[in-house]
């Protein structure tokens, strides 16, 4: 009688399988998920003590390297305090329509990873303070105080930068990477 199996066959076809199941590429890893681009920043100062609000806006829709931005001039009153908000968002062309994607939200939903960042020159012309906190109770920047003295003029430079795994409560300007920079020109009068 025949044997028409062969144990060492069967090993022979277990091997072959194995080799060709361990020459299988590696999956690329998912990347990370691109940002928008921040083509529009508003920030919204109102006087604590009441009257109209005032509204900056840096608007770039062409995103970098195309035409220069526009940026309006933050004009505030003296020895006044606001209550702030800032808004970030994402405009793509489409032909003769923008489609508008408001970045605040997420911004706010990730607070564990992002902060804005003020920097006021000279630094006694505007105080800046963040009051809205992330999860972790560290600040995001999205809500502040903004607090005038004297009149002057000067700039505010805000920053809003990305910090995953590395926001801490000694984050600064320079951790992270910079999801946006931006500069107005501020007069105090």
């Amino acid at each position: 009688m025949k044997k028409s199996f062969r144990p060492y066959l069967a090993f022979l076809l277990m091997g072959s399988l194995l080799t060709f199941s361990a020459c299988k590429d590696e999956e690329e890893p998912e990347p990370d998920h691109e940002h928008d681009v921040v083509t529009t920043v508003t920030l919204t100062l109102t006087p604590s003590n009441g009257g109209e609000a005032v509204t900056a806006t840096w608007e770039d829709l062409d995103g970098p390297g195309g035409n220069a931005p526009t940026i309006d001039e933050l004009v505030l009153s003296a020895n006044t305090t606001y209550t702030g908000a800032i808004a970030f968002a994402s405009e793509e062309a489409h032909g003769d329509h923008h489609d508008t994607h408001d970045l605040t939200a997420d911004i706010r939903a990730e607070g564990t990873a992002h902060e804005i960042f003020y920097l006021v020159t000279p630094q006694n012309l505007v105080t800046f303070s963040k009051t809205d906190k992330d999860a972790n109770g560290r600040p995001i920047g999205l809500e502040t105080t903004a607090t005038t003295t004297a009149a002057g003029q000067g700039k505010a430079r805000i920053i809003l930068k990305h910090q995953p795994g590395t926001k801490s409560s000694t984050s600064n300007e320079n951790t992270g990477e910079t999801d946006v920079d931006i500069t107005f020109d501020t007069k105090v009068q």
